[in-house]
């Protein structure tokens, strides 16, 4: 009855037992009645019957004893293996505890280092190991590199790292299928390292691979102290959990990166650049973040109903390329439903050779205007839980685009409004004093004729005067088109090279005065005081008849104070006729300065000269103070 459960065999006594008693009853009555049939004597009959039962009981009682010692050595060895079964069992079950809390701290661990930890120590807790590394492939794939070791000596783990330094060959270990051997054998860890593993009391290893997508990316490495190594059911367990390390640190690399993606986009926003040039910058970065092997930036203009790809990267050398058409086709898909699209994994990627794809819709302030298209090689480097970080990720895109849009249009308004001004500049005081020359000319042309000699070579000596002013003028419009003011640390030296340049042009003696000397401002502000300046000492030049002029920067609590003052005559009447463009030129300089939300005020009478002050509200950076800027304007 071997191999049939012990509950099985007493069920089967249990049962046969009455039979088998009576069959052995009726057996014994038969043979006593044939024994005495053949005994004629009757005195006889009671001594055999007492013999007869005597030996029979004896018999039947060995029987008895002896079944009653082989079923109570069978439950004993039943128990046994039940106890042996059950401890085994026991021992299972702690092992899965563990083998479930690792996978969870695995899966929740929020850094690369956490699961490093815990990969190492896992051979211990599930397999007990006597100690265990982490070895993983260099991002060149050729060299073995220790990230992490559990349990070994430090005389080992140098030699190990020494070892591993000098350049051990990954290629072994990419490939290798038996992932198990002794200590004594040519395997890559133990290759240079039989002695110290000798003196580590190390018998064996066992590797357990780390993969991502079937690819070794990774070995976790298991010592043991007997040559045979674990159980297999212990290297099942190990390589369950295997599975769920090269998981998570895939998924913490990749977020990692992405979140790095998402710094280097906030960086990259800061520096204005044209769309395309930003786009491109975006575009590049989003791909690099996400391994992407194809990439496009595809802008929605509202006005004539037209998609531009702004930024395009692995979509063909054509607009037919079947690239182009799949990032064209879902980006239209997303910006018709505001919703990311992410594909897993594309079903016919025959003629595009793409396995992944994402268009995220590119919206900011209620505006959505365009999209950006990811492509992949790989499957699943787009899924579902990605689509948050894609939205963060397009959405910065978004605001730094439409920053740029934004950042060109103020451009381009500031260059109409800066070319408006010069043109009125030039039309009032360049344009005029041209045509007033070519009447001179003329009216010199008609006295020569006329023999009038004296009074052309009168008229010469005026138009020589009116062609120094004109070309003053013309300088001045030259110098205001090269003005800027590179650097906001040095406002105050720009300033007086200005004026000192305008002093020598001039002959009209002028000084610069800054308090504090080492004055800081934005440079849009800088550049707009400065044309200020210049439209000023303009003004000055050909209208105030000024020996003097002076001009002084000054920092009022939370105010710029610019005066600039001359001890000319003082304004004209209305009635003279240059009155039009000096009022032009205060038109222009207060235009500048409210265009900084600051304020013009000018003190003059007749014979007083004139006094001007212009008042930007911010705040400004010394050596003993410092304080941000505020960046009132942005031309």
């Amino acid at each position: 009855m071997r191999g049939i459960p012990l509950h099985t065999q007493l069920r089967y006594l249990r049962a046969g037992v009455p039979l088998i008693v009576v069959f052995l009853a009726a057996l014994h009555q038969i043979a006593l009645h044939t024994i005495l049939l053949n005994i004629p004597d009757p005195l006889w009959h009671d001594r055999i019957e007492i013999l007869i039962y005597g030996l029979t009981g004896s018999i039947v009682t060995w029987i008895g004893l002896t079944w009653i010692a082989a079923a109570v050595a069978r439950r004993a060895e039943a128990e046994t293996q039940v106890r042996e079964a059950f401890a085994k069992l026991e021992f299972n079950h702690q092992k899965l505890l563990a083998l479930h809390d690792l996978g969870e701290h695995v899966a929740s661990a929020d850094d690369e280092q956490a699961v490093l930890e815990l990969a190492v120590q896992a051979p211990l807790k599930l397999a007990g190991a006597q100690a265990s590394t982490v070895v993983t492939f260099k991002d060149d794939g050729d060299q073995l590199k220790l990230d992490m070791a559990w349990g070994l000596s430090e005389n080992y783990i140098r030699a190990l790292r020494a070892q591993l330094d000098a350049g051990v060959s990954a290629a072994r270990c990419r490939t290798c299928t038996p992932l198990k051997t002794k200590a004594s054998s040519d395997c890559p860890l133990f290759t240079g390292m039989h002695d110290h593993a000798k003196a580590e009391g190390i018998g064996s290893l066992v590797c357990l691979p780390i993969a991502h997508e079937h690819e070794r990316v990774g070995i976790i490495a298991a010592y043991f102290p007997h040559a045979d190594g674990p159980a297999e059911d212990q290297i099942r367990l190990l390589n369950i959990l295997g599975g769920t390390i090269a998981a998570s640190l895939h998924s913490l690399r990749m977020r990692a990166q992405q979140v790095s993606t998402l710094h280097a986009l906030d960086r990259a926003s800061q520096n204005v650049e044209t769309i395309n040039e930003l786009a491109a910058q975006m575009l590049y970065i989003a791909i690099e973040g996400w391994q992407a092997q194809a990439g496009g930036i595809f802008l929605f203009d509202e006005t004539t109903q037209t998609w531009m790809c702004r930024a395009r990267y692995g979509l063909g050398e054509t607009l037919a390329d079947p690239r182009f058409n799949l990032g064209l086709r879902l980006a239209r898909q997303t910006l018709a439903t505001h919703q990311p699209i992410i594909f897993s994994d594309l079903d016919s990627p025959r003629d595009h050779d793409l396995l992944g794809a994402a268009a995220i819709p590119l919206a900011t302030e209620g505006l959505t205007f365009g999209a950006i298209f990811l492509g992949a090689k790989r499957r699943r480097t787009f899924t579902e839980k990605h689509a948050e970080l894609l939205m963060t990720m397009a959405h910065q895109i978004a605001l730094a685009i439409r920053h740029g849009q934004l950042h060109e249009q103020l451009g381009r308004m500031a260059v109409l409004e800066e070319r408006y001004r010069l043109s009125r500049e030039i039309h009032d005081g360049l344009a005029q004093t041209l045509s007033y020359l070519g009447l001179q000319a003329e009216r010199v042309e008609s006295l020569i004729n006329g023999g009038r000699s004296e009074t052309a070579s009168q008229e010469i000596g005026e138009m020589r005067q009116s062609i120094r002013a004109a070309y003053l003028d013309a300088r001045e419009a030259i110098d205001g088109l090269r003005l800027s003011v590179e650097s906001p640390n040095s406002i105050a030296k720009r300033f007086a090279e200005y004026i000192a340049e305008f002093s020598r042009q001039s002959g009209i003696a002028a000084q610069f005065i800054a308090t504090p000397n080492d004055l800081t401002v934005d440079a849009g502000i800088g550049l707009q005081l400065l044309r200020i300046v210049q439209e000023a000492l303009t003004n000055i030049r050909k209208h105030a008849q000024a020996q003097n002029v002076e001009v002084q920067m000054n920092v009022l609590a939370d105010e710029l104070e610019l005066t600039i003052t001359d001890n000319g005559r003082g304004f004209p009447d209305s009635a003279q006729s240059n009155r039009v463009h000096h009022g032009h030129g205060l038109t222009i300089m207060r235009e500048r300065a409210e265009s900084l939300h600051g304020s013009l005020t000018v003190a003059t009478g007749k014979g007083q000269g004139t006094h001007l002050v212009v008042m930007i509200p911010l705040k400004v950076k010394t050596h003993e103070k410092t304080s941000e800027v505020y960046k009132t304007s942005e031309v």
